[in-house]
């Protein structure tokens, strides 16, 4: 699984540089209109707005637990949080990077527990944004947002001026590709978060059903004694 995600990251990028097609972002007019929030197509702002709300669901998935959200490479933690950062603005570019760097290797695990009183006190005490992460309140929110921008896209949007618009802009055909990459990368965090929390495997279909599943999924867990 390891070398496929970075075979998928190294792939994404190259796509995105040399064969995206449509206009580059520098004189591409749907690209300023998205920016600016002045799109007339409800589909590609929902579109756009989604692309703003899924690092918000990985923030939940990777950030809420201490411990939980770090991965070990080699004996080492690697903290989640810069990748959660850097994806608000650069989606599955930088969250590839993190999933493939701490995929199990087959001399070990990713996922090794950190031994000792670090993690212990680390699993004591939550940070701010650990909390934040955790909660329903959050996750309801996110999920009501994500089903409100459907309901507008669906209601009122035009699928085929999309389309025009996913051949015509580089930006648009880049974000659709992301989106149905953070999408399928889902699947595999459902699935790794769920076996770190002692869930049936199973949970990572949700992943297939884009935002709402990982957020239904977050939604659907109790707090374990």
């Amino acid at each position: 699984m390891r070398y496929i995600l970075w075979l998928l990251w190294l792939a994404f990028i190259v796509y995105a540089l040399f064969m995206a097609p449509g206009n580059s972002p520098g004189n591409d007019p749907i690209f300023r209109e998205l920016l600016t929030l002045q799109s007339r197509e409800p589909w590609l702002l929902t579109v756009f707005s989604w692309l703003g709300i899924f690092p918000c669901i990985y923030a939940c998935l990777l950030l809420r637990k201490s411990v939980k959200t770090r991965g070990a490479v080699n004996g080492k933690l690697v903290p989640a949080w810069p990748f959660v950062l850097f994806s608000f603005g650069l989606g599955a570019f930088a969250l590839l990077p993190y999933y493939a760097w701490t995929s199990p290797s087959r001399t070990g695990s990713a996922y090794e527990a950190d031994v000792g009183e670090r993690t212990l006190a680390a699993e004591r005490g939550k940070t701010g944004i650990a909390r934040v992460a955790a909660s329903k309140l959050t996750h309801l929110v996110l999920l009501l947002l994500t089903l409100g921008m459907a309901f507008y896209a669906v209601s009122q949007g035009n699928p085929e001026r999309y389309a025009e618009a996913f051949n015509q802009s580089s930006f648009v055909n880049i974000m659709t590709i992301d989106f149905g990459v953070l999408t399928l990368l889902s699947t595999l965090a459902i699935l790794r978060d769920a076996r770190d929390n002692r869930r049936t495997g199973y949970w990572a279909w949700l992943g297939l059903l884009p935002l709402a599943g990982p957020l239904l999924y977050l939604l659907a867990e109790f707090e374990q004694p």
